[in-house]
């Protein structure tokens, strides 16, 4: 597989077996997920949870023509015009994502989200609400890796690209264990790299390396996606 510091602005891979999608910028999340839907691998309606250091969760701009996708290139050019920090609210005007959940050390972005801090804090506030009706939902885990990186967010001016404070790998590991077995069988998983957001190419190579251990993905057959 491509190590980060080869990736381009557009690298993005599926592994099909598991229904994950894996990108380095997470804009392309939306058109994974828009993608998912056009394949059946999740319903529209699907409760979403996104784990990252940063919420994402503003609107994009007007001149941004979010409208129903009914292909693969439509959902790939739409992906393409978003930013990484505005890719969510446009999967709920599609009606492909309906319920958000988050977590993440940043403050309630909307009431119209259900956010904690921690797993813990959602697991104690939030995973009821979560599973209940599962029957009906698709589930999405939206992973970004600069989750477990403490600089994400901080000064982010000083440590964009560099300076990384990562978890360590024994944290990382028992975090991504229970996102992956504690919750719910996940219909479609989606993961960005964000390197820069990471500290860098050589960290986020680390947790990249890792979520590919965790998730049994090491000897995984992919293919690109677009």
């Amino acid at each position: 597989m491509e190590k980060v510091k080869n990736m381009d602005k557009g690298w993005k891979v599926r592994f099909p077996t598991k229904n994950i999608y894996v990108m380095r910028d997470h804009n392309w999340a939306f058109s994974a997920w828009e993608i998912g839907r056009l394949n059946k691998e999740i319903k529209s309606g699907a409760k979403l949870l996104h784990v990252d250091f940063h919420d994402d969760y503003l609107a994009p701009s007007s001149e941004k023509n979010i409208s129903d996708i009914h292909s693969k290139e439509k959902a790939l050019q739409v992906g393409a015009e978003l930013d990484i920090f505005d890719f969510i609210i446009p999967a709920e005007e599609t009606g492909t994502v309906k319920e958000v959940y988050m977590i993440g050390d940043f403050e309630k972005p909307s009431n119209e989200v259900y956010h904690a801090y921690t797993y813990n804090h959602f697991m104690d506030e939030h995973r009821k609400e979560f599973v209940k009706d599962d029957e009906h939902h698709s589930y999405i885990l939206d992973l970004d890796l600069d989750f477990f990186n403490l600089h994400a967010y901080k000064n982010i001016s000083n440590n964009w690209g560099s300076n990384p404070y990562l978890y360590s790998e024994e944290f990382i590991r028992n975090q991504l264990n229970k996102l992956k077995n504690n919750l719910v069988e996940w219909d479609l998983i989606t993961v960005s790299i964000s390197p820069e957001h990471c500290g860098g190419n050589e960290p986020a190579q680390e947790l990249f390396d890792i979520f590919l251990d965790v998730f049994e993905l090491k000897d995984e057959e992919f293919v690109n996606w677009g």
